[in-house]
Order: structure tokens, then sequence, then C-alpha cells
């Protein structure tokens, strides 16, 4: 009868947790807390998260792939999208090398010019340029970075003010 039951409460998990996953990705630390709260079963719980890792459903580095390429297409900061890892429960060291990986492909410096045109731009123009470089920072972004981007509009803005000129 005590294998019945825990055969059950095993089974009601996998199918909670599949129901889950078809939803969105998540990782395995996080799957894990959401059945908790849903079901009593911890040890039914543990055992349909690893039941999904060994099917191939949950895949943490997989997940932190994902996740970190959706917030670096927000505009989000390294930082930031550590923060937003770990939350999740991805492992501090998953995180890490996910976050290298994607600043091999992508340069934060985009990240800000983004931030630059789609928020900052009027601040630049009125030369708020300290309070434009103390909101990127507050955004995790690091000063070498800012100050690359800030060079980088610089030369754009430039070159559109000479753009509509002839040479005569």
């Amino acid at each position: 009868m005590l294998f019945e039951q825990e055969s059950q409460s095993y089974r009601q998990a996998l199918n909670k947790a599949m129901d889950y996953l078809s939803m969105r990705a998540y990782s395995s630390n996080e799957l894990y807390q959401k059945l908790c709260q849903k079901l009593e079963d911890k040890p039914a719980a543990a055992a349909a998260v690893a039941r999904c890792v060994e099917l191939g459903m949950l895949d943490d580095e997989a997940f932190a792939r994902q996740r970190a390429a959706q917030l670096v297409a927000r505009g989000k900061s390294p930082m930031q999208i550590r923060a937003h890892l770990m939350e999740k429960g991805v492992e501090r060291s998953v995180a890490q090398q996910v976050l290298e990986e994607l600043q091999e492909e992508h340069d934060p410096v985009e990240s800000i010019l983004g931030l630059i045109q789609r928020q900052y731009a009027r601040k630049l123009e009125q030369g708020k340029q300290q309070a434009v470089i103390a909101a990127l920072a507050r955004r995790g972004f690091s000063l070498r970075d800012i100050r690359r981007a800030l060079e980088s509009w610089d030369m754009e803005q430039q070159e559109l003010d000479f753009s509509g000129w002839d040479e005569f």
C-alpha cells in the first residue's frame, strides 16, 4: 500500500512536471521548487525532476543559454543576467560559463547603444552625460563598456551631423 501511494505521488509529480515543461523552460531547481509548492511529497518531486533530467527534458545549461540570450536581446547587462539566472536556480559555475560564452558572441556595448537609442539619447543631447553614465552603471554595465559605448555614440552623432553636407 505504501509503495502504491509513493508510486502515485511520483506519477502525479512527473505529470505536473511535464505540464510545467510544456509551457516554458525551467531550471531543475526552479522546477523542483514549483513542484514542492504544489505537492507535499518532496521525494516524489525530486524523483520527477531527476527523471526529467534523465529524459533530456530538463537541462540547466541549455536553459541558462536560452534565458541569457533572451535577456541580452532585452538589453540586460551581464550582471543582471547572472543575477537572474542564479535567482532561477542555475548554479553559479553554469551561469558564469554561459556568460563567458555569451560575451564572446555579444559585446555589451551593443546592448548599451540600444539602451541609449531607446531611452537616453535625449539626455545625452541635453548634456546630461553623467546622469546617463550613472543610470547605465546602476543597470550593471561596467564603466569601461559604458565609456566605449558613449565614444561610439559620439562618433555616430558626429557622422550624422556632417552626413547631409557636400564638400565645397
